[in-house]
């Protein structure tokens, strides 16, 4: 399934109108049409914001099944908890974390090359 698909999905099971997501967004209603059929690629910007419309996680969107299944599998119960409202948050505090992750994540490879 493609991202327009995905987006698509979510925004039919949530009983939202294209003209729904256009107001939450401030993109065109062809716009997002041409979206979700496959005939535009959105930016990472706009997917972002198309995102927080229709309550999804950017990376739902974007893995391919199977990685989903792996994170989840990998990923504590604990963890999933704390970040699972995300897109939720406000711009800010998921920079703060984003920024956290990336630090400890060069410290980590650091650490392995040594």
């Amino acid at each position: 399934m493609n991202i327009g698909e995905k987006l698509k999905k979510a925004r039919q099971e949530k009983n939202m109108k294209l003209r729904d997501v256009a107001d939450a967004t401030n993109l065109s209603i062809s716009y997002i049409s041409d979206i979700e059929n496959g005939n535009s690629t959105p930016p990472v910007d706009t997917l972002t914001s198309l995102c927080r419309a229709l309550d999804l996680s950017i990376y739902s969107v974007l893995a391919e099944p199977e990685d989903m299944r792996l994170m989840e599998k990998h990923i504590s119960a604990e963890l999933y908890e704390l970040i699972r409202d995300f897109n939720e948050w406000d711009e800010r505090d998921q920079d703060e974390l984003i920024t956290y992750l990336r630090v400890k994540k060069t410290a980590r490879d650091e650490r392995n090359t040594l």
